[in-house]
C-alpha cells in the first residue's frame, strides 16, 4: 500500500500490490489481505482503493469478487508502466 492520497473527489490509495502464490489460492488469504488494505486505507482518510490489477482472468475474477469495478480515474503512472493491467476501484 502506499499511503499518499491522490485523485481530488475520488481520494484514492494505492494498492501498489497484493500477491497469493498459486499452491495458496482458495483458503481465504487474499480476501484478508484486501479486507486489511481497504481498512488501512480508510484509516488514511482515502474514500477509494485504487488497483492496478493484472490482466490475467484469477486476477480480475477476484478483485471482481471483492467489489471492484474500473476506475473513474486512472493513475497515468501505472497506465505508462502497465498499460495491459485494468484499472480498478473499490469504494471503502
Amino acid at each position: 500500500m502506499e499511503a499518499e492520497i491522490f485523485g481530488d473527489e475520488q481520494r484514492y490509495c494505492d494498492l501498489s500490490s497484493i500477491h497469493i502464490s498459486e499452491d495458496m489460492r482458495n483458503k481465504g488469504i487474499g480476501r484478508t489481505l484486501f479486507l486489511a488494505a481497504k481498512e488501512w486505507a480508510k484509516q488514511k482518510g482515502a474514500k477509494k482503493l485504487y488497483i492496478s490489477a493484472h490482466s490475467a482472468v484469477e486476477s480480475q475474477a477476484f478483485y471482481q469478487s471483492m467489489g471492484c469495478v474500473e476506475a473513474e480515474v486512472y493513475n497515468q503512472k501505472h497506465v505508462e508502466n502497465e498499460p495491459y493491467d485494468c484499472q480498478l476501484e473499490c469504494s471503502l
